[in-house]
């Protein structure tokens, strides 16, 4: 019997140790957000998000008529931006900051979050790299030159929590935090014509320092 306390014990100890190691790893790696030196050119677009390139697909009406049933929602993510332009996706895992940026300066105007599944969104469900049926997060932007650029915060099967730090209206500086996805997953951002992707896919950017895109 006192053996069988002893290991209960020993049991009860280590658990105790690895909860509360995997809070603190959760609170201060997880959840870390250092501090970014933002590229403040006016004609560049920073990356929002810290992660790996995966995508880059230029896009237009016809592009869109053709592949609609094929990739569900890319028509409503890019028909409140632009007619035509490019649709970037950045992979985030467990090992990068899960903080978004706001990319240009200027301000939001409107952000819209769609309920959907929540598949493992490392793993590529189409040539695109994009999880459009997992639940999602829209953030509608503007500059000052009236252009209007999208960032989609996509949840996956671990990051089941979506925040955003917005809302409609806000004047908000290129580099400051616009919201966070907690464990990882991934972020889409679309942009109008007139910029051009600065970034090739495998690359790893960093969010608020990585140059996405310049206009042209």
């Amino acid at each position: 019997m006192k053996q069988l306390q002893k290991i209960f014990k020993y049991i009860t100890i280590a658990l105790v140790v690895f909860v509360v190691g995997f809070l603190l790893f959760y609170r201060f790696w997880f959840l870390r957000c250092p501090e970014r030196k933002i590229d403040l050119s006016e004609n560049t677009f920073v990356s929002p998000a810290n992660g790996e390139i995966v995508s880059i697909t230029k896009f237009n009406q016809e592009w869109i008529d053709v592949t609609k049933e094929k990739f569900g929602v890319i028509h409503l993510w890019t028909n409140d931006v632009d007619t035509a332009g490019y649709i970037i996706s950045i992979q985030m895992n467990p090992s990068h900051v899960h903080y978004q940026r706001m990319p240009v300066n200027g301000k939001i105007v409107s952000h819209k979050h769609t309920s959907g599944s929540f598949n493992n969104a490392i793993l590529m469900s189409n040539d695109m790299g994009i999880r459009f049926e997992n639940e999602h997060n829209e953030i509608l932007l503007e500059n000052s030159e009236g252009k209007k650029f999208k960032v989609v915060q996509i949840a996956g099967f671990v990051a089941r929590r979506i925040v955003d730090f917005v809302q409609p209206d806000m004047q908000k500086k290129k580099g400051e935090l616009i919201g966070l996805i907690k464990l990882g997953s991934q972020i889409t951002v679309v942009l109008p014509q007139g910029y051009k992707p600065n970034v090739e896919i495998g690359k790893t950017v960093t969010d608020g320092e990585s140059v996405l895109a310049v206009k042209e």
